[in-house]
């Protein structure tokens, strides 16, 4: 598979050929959203709910692509019944030609950061950002067997790179997926489409309940990654006690101690300790994390189990994860002037927002949050919010953003309301000075342009250097 031989992908996938296709260039890669086609990519047309991908056909092949793959004809497409399926006909085939180990990530928080993480400590390649989806999944898969293949092929053309994949690691590195669910049956789809030999899984709660119900399905739904794979399991010590009791006996939970107590009936339970100067110790090393709060810290340690228990040297895994740019926006800190911002604003779920505020209160005041709503919560999201405003109390200024968040003022009079995003805008002159704020709401908020207005207001940039009296002390997170 270092390339993507146009008549020899139609007998893959079932296709039918336009006259001529066979005098079309050989793909290089996937794309499935006409915005990041990379030249040499064959792009996927797919049907979407908000459209269709031949619709944006024009716009890929103008920007390069080989040829596209879709269930719409169009005279440069090979044409499918169904191209959802036939991309993951493509991307099955890939990963049974893929030598290189996979190891895959799920949980309610922190799956991002932790493969990020895993990532770094094994210098492995994995998909960048969130980009979860089968699509993006099966451009991964065949970004990584092209890379391995055609490494082994002296005669082979250097490894296009489609940035499906990134990393440290080269070819026939392990590849690191994120494997994100929304709905039933969705992880069952995931991993029969990536097979993975090592599987964790950070945390479980409450997430997508309009479509998973409650907790305990989120912990099934979340458990077939780890019954799927033959290799490690491993488990954040809180979600250990939500598995079933079979899966604990071959899964081996990570717990920091003096948390909650170890988890039982586990294969093994590794422990760390993080100290009080943000001293993560385990596997006789130590390091200082340069992110905070107590979640970031066991997601290192459920990276760093794993990098050892692979057969990575202790010392050498925890300091390149140390040395790991995370993802942003998700607890990411950033400096305007004299404002210390937190930028949670990924997404948000009654875990990850409890585990977020637990590190603003650990960090300098005042203590302002902006919060958005948690959707996909079904009919426990005005409990929720209710209760988020009770966890609020004390801070010295909230302000919730969007209909459903509302109802923290229901606990939190003190709470000041919002439309969206933009209304928010009109707080910030009340932002005290020397405040320590977290932004913090589901997706589809965009809270990240109030993280830029903040910026742009107080005096910052996401790009600006980290000057050595930002860098954290053991006075001040900051």
């Amino acid at each position: 598979m270092t390339s993507l031989q146009p008549t020899e992908l139609a007998a893959l996938l079932d296709a039918r050929s336009p006259t001529g296709a066979g005098a079309w260039p050989s793909g290089r890669g996937v794309a499935y959203d006409s915005r990041t086609v990379r030249a040499g990519d064959v792009f996927f047309a797919l049907p979407g709910s908000a459209g269709h991908g031949i619709d944006h056909a024009e716009q890929a092949l103008r920007r390069g692509a080989a040829y596209l793959v879709s269930d719409r004809a169009h005279p440069r497409a090979l044409l499918v019944d169904d191209a959802h399926a036939a991309l993951h006909t493509l991307g099955r085939v890939a990963r049974a030609r893929l030598r290189a180990p996979v190891i895959a990530v799920t949980g309610s928080a922190g799956k991002t950061t932790t493969k990020t993480l895993i990532t770094n400590a094994l210098a492995a390649r994995s998909t960048p950002g969130n980009l979860n989806t089968p699509p993006a999944l099966v451009a991964a898969l065949v970004e990584a067997v092209m890379m391995d293949e055609a490494a082994n092929d002296t005669s082979s053309a250097a490894a296009h790179n489609t940035g499906a994949i990134h990393g440290p690691g080269g070819p026939g590195t392990d590849l690191v997926l994120e494997l994100g669910i929304d709905r039933l049956g969705e992880m069952d789809e995931l991993v029969a489409l990536t097979s993975p030999d090592h599987g964790l899984i950070t945390t479980i709660g409450e997430a997508h309940l309009s479509a998973l119900q409650d907790p305990a399905t989120v912990a099934i739904e979340k458990s077939k990654l780890l019954v799927s794979v033959d290799g490690l399991s491993l488990c954040g010590g809180a979600a250990a006690a939500l598995l079933d009791p079979g899966l604990r006996k071959r899964t081996v939970a990570v717990h920091l101690a003096g948390q909650t107590s170890p988890p039982s009936g586990m294969a093994d339970v590794i422990e760390g300790v993080l100290d009080e100067h943000n001293v993560l110790h385990a596997f006789g090393v130590s390091a200082t994390l340069p992110w905070y709060g107590k979640q970031l810290a066991e997601n290192a340690l459920l990276a760093l189990a794993l990098a050892v228990r692979l057969g990575r040297d202790p010392e050498t895994a925890l300091a390149s994860m140390v040395a790991a740019p995370l993802e942003h926006s998700r607890l990411e800190r950033l400096r305007a002037g004299d404002v210390h911002i937190i930028d949670d604003s990924y997404n948000s779920n009654p875990l990850s927002v409890a585990l977020a505020l637990d590190v603003l209160r650990a960090s300098p005041g005042p203590r302002v949050a902006f919060l958005g709503d948690m959707r996909e919560l079904g009919a426990v999201s005005a409990q929720r919010h209710r209760e988020l405003g009770a966890a609020t109390t004390g801070l010295d200024m909230v302000i919730a953003i969007g209909p459903a968040a509302a109802a923290i003022r229901d606990t939190n009079p003190a709470a000041r309301l919002a439309a969206d995003a933009t209304d928010a805008e009109r707080y910030l002159d009340d932002v005290p000075s020397g405040a320590t704020v977290l932004v913090k709401g589901s997706r589809s908020l965009l809270l990240e342009r109030l993280v830029d207005a903040m910026l742009e207001r107080f005096g910052g940039s996401r790009h600006a250097g980290t000057t050595p009296e930002q860098q954290p002390t053991e006075a001040s997170p900051w």
